[in-house]
């Protein structure tokens, strides 16, 4: 039956009209139409009317438990008044019916959302609604009054035989009403076809309403996504966008967005000229009526409107509108991106979204989405998805940062998957970017990088060394910073030069001092420990070597204490032998003779040491995780430098991949973060406090070179999921 809703009405006014007609000719008067006890009027009124109405204007696609109810007990009443001598052949069986039919309905209404026997209970509902569809129960019961009261008429049986089939086939009426109305159309059409989508069935925001299309609109079957459309109000039209759609229920259902021309006014036309409209419209309708329109065919001042606007211009990109439960820092929005979109674009956690605040552009980062369900009547249900984005600001490209924005967005403000083209970039100027853009997040305080201090979190061979190089090369470029790379790899040595100048970099302490270091490593005393071992002769070689390095041109000293010779006494009594000095202890001695260096020069917020502890947790090691009693003093002395050191200017930059391990005391004092792929909980539960535990959360499945990035030195306020520089894009280029 694939009629609109003003051609359901004219069959309806039809078969009233065939209804009137018949009962008049048999009675000769009008006076069936109310007389209970007149046969006709028991079958014409109140069974065919009833099947009329009921099939075309009430429920003329399905039926609810609900229906189901009223139906049966309508059908109840009616049986039950019917006189003695007009008893249906059937009439036991109508009254059982109608028991037996209400009693379920109210038994699957007062069983809804009780998940056992869910399959069960569907069938059951599925069953009853079909076998009480009124096109089904009014017409055996037509037919039932026929037989029972007709039969013995010659002239009205036939007749009333034939209009019951006429009323079940329905074609006929049908086929006329649509070919005449498809005929009216073509002839007053006047240039342009009005194509009607549906009806406004509500309003969920000032801008968003919801929209019903019919089983037989011939547009229900087609993709209507992004279609402007235009509500009838009268003589004009309010013009909006189909953001989303979906089969409800049966029903095709289309949530429309009104648009705002640049003064903030909802786009509105003339319909009959197609002549925009100044001022604000309203886009509550009297007639609810709801077409599509195309935009080639109207005025070109209206046209330019709505290509202005950002919501059409931009509806490629569209990701979803804001949803319920956002807050100042955080908006839920339900995904609305095609998945052509998502496989171009990469949509994901990071992607960068944009939405309006106040009529102002604001970026937000997406750090989760989560399935959801929306219930609906009778045990049909939506499913959707709904995504979390955390603010970041508005990006200034002037001073490339990004500034906060109060408040957030109205319920239902569209978002769109951010898309920078006009944007410079270049690695050298910043330490990444904003994922899939070229919005550069430079350091913005090198000094308090160093001062600060920083860590590198992340596990093995996910680019923490490349991006420590990355900070040493920026550092040097921009500061006078001395740096003191403390690395048991041997790394240092071999991939620096491809990022600094190599005419900078002094590997390692002389070969000399090494050499002599060896050779006064001394057997002493059995009651005397500064006999035993070297560790003063390392403390005065470090004071030499130290201040020669920071006397000369070069800027960065590799250390590795592993290849340092240095031991001290076993015991402090009855002394029997030497044990070497670890890695955490050697580290302790060149920290503090730093600081005795940066004191010398007195108090500055300018940065000039930096320590780097590369495979921190071997030099600073976490205090259940200390080989001995030594290393968890060293580790607190180092602890104490880098605490004392920030007010003259030296600072750490502490890399390693097992944050369970390293000292907890240091990391706290790191006021810049970079953590990249993680999988240990205590590494999760540690970063937490700093990024929150939705970015926490994020942390193992973070692409290579990805990292959550927060601090002081680069002017974020909130954790910020960046994309890292390519290598190739900073090593020095090969001469």
């Amino acid at each position: 039956m694939l009629l609109n809703i003003k051609q359901r009405f004219v069959v309806v006014a039809i078969y009233s009209s065939l209804i009137l007609l018949i009962g008049y000719y048999f009675s000769g008067s009008w006076r069936f139409v109310v007389d209970t006890s007149d046969n006709l009027n028991t079958l014409l009124i109140a069974t065919g009317l009833a099947l009329v109405l009921s099939t075309y204007v009430t429920e003329p696609y399905f039926s609810k438990p609900v229906d189901v109810i009223t139906r049966w007990v309508a059908i109840f009443l009616f049986v039950l008044g019917l006189n003695s001598k007009q008893c249906l052949s059937l009439h036991s069986y109508w009254l059982y019916a109608s028991l037996l039919f209400t009693l379920t309905a109210l038994l699957m209404i007062l069983l809804h959302g009780y998940g056992k026997f869910e399959k069960q209970q569907r069938a059951i509902v599925s069953l009853i609604c079909a076998v009480s569809r009124p096109d089904v129960v009014f017409t055996i019961l037509y037919f039932d009054i026929v037989i029972s009261l007709f039969r013995f008429n010659l002239i009205e049986y036939p007749i009333l035989i034939g209009f019951g089939f006429l009323l079940t086939i329905n074609k006929p009426i049908v086929w006329a009403v649509k070919y005449i109305t498809n005929l009216i159309s073509t002839v007053t059409a006047k240039g342009k076809k009005i194509y009607y989508v549906g009806k406004v069935i509500g309003h969920e925001s000032t801008d968003l309403y919801k929209v019903e299309v019919e089983v037989d609109n011939e547009h229900r079957q087609l993709n209507l996504k992004g279609r402007l459309v235009y509500l009838e109000n009268v003589k004009n039209g309010t013009v909006g966008v189909i953001m989303n759609e979906r089969i409800l229920l049966g029903k095709k259902w289309l949530d429309v967005l009104s648009l705002r021309d640049s003064q903030n006014n909802l786009v509105s036309f003339n319909i009959s000229s197609l002549m925009p409209l100044s001022g604000e419209r309203s886009i509550y309708s009297k007639s609810n009526a709801v077409y599509l329109f195309n935009l080639d065919s109207i005025d070109i001042s209206l046209k330019e409107i709505i290509e202005n606007n950002l919501t059409f211009s931009n509806f490629n990109s569209l990701v979803g509108t804001v949803w319920e439960g956002s807050t100042i820092n955080k908006i839920r929005f339900n995904k609305l991106f095609t998945d052509e979109l998502q496989v171009t674009r990469g949509i994901g956690e990071g992607s960068i979204i944009e939405t309006r605040i106040a009529n102002e552009s604001v970026l937000y980062q997406i750090i989760d989405a989560r399935t959801n369900e929306e219930s609906l009547e009778f045990k049909d249900t939506h499913g959707f998805i709904i995504g979390t984005a955390q603010k970041l600001g508005q990006y200034n490209r002037e001073i490339n940062e990004l500034n906060t924005v109060k408040w957030l967005p109205e319920i239902y403000t569209p978002t769109f998957l951010l898309n920078p083209l006009d944007v410079a970039y270049d690695s050298n100027s910043f330490i990444g970017k904003l994922p899939n853009t070229d919005y550069g997040i430079p350091i913005k305080s090198p000094h308090e990088l160093v001062t600060h201090n920083t860590a590198i979190l992340g596990i093995l061979g996910i680019g923490k060394s490349c991006l420590t190089f990355e900070i040493l090369q920026k550092l040097m470029a921009t500061t006078e910073v001395k740096i003191f790379c403390i690395d048991l790899t041997n790394q240092y040595a071999k991939s620096l030069p491809k990022y600094i100048n190599a005419a900078l970099i002094q590997n390692e302490i002389p070969t000399a001092a090494l050499a002599a270091l060896r050779a006064g490593n001394n057997t002493g005393n059995t009651s005397n420990p500064q006999t035993w071992g070297n560790e003063a002769l390392y403390k005065q070689t470090l004071i030499t070597e130290i201040d020669s390095f920071i006397a000369s041109d070069k800027r960065v000293l590799i250390l590795n204490p592993d290849m340092h010779n240095v031991s001290k006494a076993a015991s402090a009594f009855n002394i029997t032998g030497k044990v070497d000095l670890t890695p955490a202890e050697k580290t302790r001695l060149i920290s503090e003779r730093l600081i005795v260096n940066a004191s010398i020069l007195g108090e500055t917020t300018d940065a000039r040491y930096m320590i780097v502890l590369e495979e921190a947790h071997s030099l600073v090691p976490e205090w259940n995780s200390i080989s001995n009693e030594g290393d968890k003093n060293a580790t607190n002395g180092t602890a104490k430098v880098i605490l004392q050191g920030r007010k003259y200017g030296l600072g750490t930059l502490v890399i390693t991949q097992r944050t369970a391990n390293i000292s907890k005391s240091i990391l706290n004092q790191c006021n810049t973060i970079f953590a990249m792929r993680i999988f240990d909980d205590t590494g999760k539960q540690f970063l937490e406090n700093y990024i929150g535990s939705d970015y926490s959360n994020l942390l193992p499945t973070l692409e290579e070179r990805h990292c959550i990035a927060i601090g002081k030195s680069m002017k974020l306020k909130q954790p910020v999921i960046l994309e890292l520089n390519d290598m190739n894009d900073i090593i020095l280029p090969v001469v």
